[in-house]
């Protein structure tokens, strides 16, 4: 995936500023190796689609239904800026 540099500066940054216990498989892959995710429009609200916690220590269960959040800063960015 062709990244302006823009968007690579801003992902040089967040993954400056985080851990991430999988070592960056998505950053890694050129985000192709990305765990599927919903976006809610309007918001920064990320839905992890694969719904167990043992799957990303950075998604977190949320409301009644018991949706999976996703709280990781770098796929919320992939999800909400590049359509991914």
């Amino acid at each position: 995936m062709e990244l302006t540099v823009g968007q690579e500066a801003d992902i040089q940054k967040i993954v400056a500023e985080m851990d991430c216990p999988k070592s960056f498989p998505c950053y890694e892959s050129k985000f192709e190796d990305l765990t599927p995710v919903k976006a809610f429009s309007g918001t920064d609200v990320v839905e992890c689609l694969i719904e167990t916690e043992s799957h990303c220590s950075k998604s977190f269960k949320f409301g009644y239904d018991a949706i999976f959040l996703c709280k990781c800063p770098l796929r919320k960015y992939v999800s909400l800026n590049l359509g991914r």
